[in-house]
């Protein structure tokens, strides 16, 4: 098959484990997302590349995760 023709599907977000709105205003988003690869969870401020990003195997995990972002991300705005 001609790679030209191949076409991959655009990456689906699944679900939104969390906004926050630190001192600067701009709204940072965690969501998980369906890819080629598998399971992935980001975070960063919607319609812009990532900050964070990492394949996860699991929904139980990618909460896991996000969670942790999310703290860290709180103490280091409110620092």
């Amino acid at each position: 098959m001609d790679s030209q023709l191949t076409t991959s599907l655009p990456d689906r977000a699944i679900l939104i484990y969390w906004r926050l709105v630190p001192n600067n205003g701009r709204t940072l988003v965690c969501t998980s997302y369906r890819t080629a690869r598998g399971l992935e969870l980001r975070v960063g401020v919607e319609d812009e590349p990532p900050v964070l990003r990492a394949d996860v195997a699991t929904h139980v995990e990618a909460r896991r995760l996000s969670e942790v972002w999310r703290q860290e991300i709180g103490r280091s705005t409110a620092a």
